[in-house]
C-alpha cells in the first residue's frame, strides 16, 4: 500500500496494487498461515492466536518487535463478501494510545484492476493523531511483507 492517507485525524487510509487476483489478496487476509507470514510491520512477526472468519467470529494476533516486545490485538468480524470485501473491529491491549480501549474499525475492499488487485484498507474510529501515526506506519511497513508473499518471493 501506498501509504496515502485520508486528511481525517480519525482514520487512516493505505491502498496498493498487486500483480495477482482478487483471489489470491483476499485469502492473504484470511487465512491463519498467510497472515502469520504478512501481518504487521517489517520489524514484527505475527502468530494468529484465534481466527474465525465469520460474521461475529473472532480474532486475535499477538505482534512480538525484533526485541522481544509483545502487543495483542483482537477483534471481530463484522462483514465478509469473499474477494471483495472484509471488515472487523480492532482493539490493541497492551499498546493504549493506539485505541484507548476503544473498539475501531478496520475496513479493507479487493477490486481487480489492470492484471491484478488493488486492495484499499480504511482503518477509522482512530482516538488521536498519535494513534493515526502508529497505526499509518503499522498498515504501510507490513505492505512490503504482503507484496512478496503474494508475489512468491522467497525473504518475507
Amino acid at each position: 500500500m501506498n501509504g496515502e492517507t485520508a486528511s481525517n485525524v480519525n482514520e487512516v487510509k493505505v491502498s496498493a496494487w498487486y500483480a495477482v487476483g482478487v483471489r489470491q489478496a483476499f485469502s492473504a487476509w484470511t487465512d491463519p498461515a498467510k497472515i502469520a507470514v504478512w501481518f504487521g510491520p517489517e520489524s514484527y512477526r505475527a502468530e494468529v492466536l484465534e481466527m474465525e472468519v465469520k460474521i461475529g467470529g473472532r480474532w486475535r494476533f499477538k505482534m512480538i518487535s525484533e526485541s522481544g516486545e509483545v502487543s495483542h490485538h483482537h477483534g471481530r468480524y463484522l462483514a465478509i463478501e469473499p474477494d471483495k470485501f472484509l471488515s472487523f473491529t480492532w482493539e490493541s491491549e497492551e499498546d493504549a494510545d493506539l485505541t484507548e480501549g476503544r473498539e475501531t474499525r478496520v475496513s479493507v475492499h479487493f477490486r481487480a484492476e489492470s492484471g491484478g488487485s488493488r486492495v484499499t484498507l480504511v482503518h477509522e474510529r482512530l482516538p488521536s493523531l498519535k494513534a493515526k501515526h502508529a497505526l499509518e506506519f503499522g498498515w504501510s511497513s507490513g505492505i512490503p511483507k504482503l507484496r512478496r508473499l503474494l508475489e512468491g518471493r522467497r525473504h518475507v
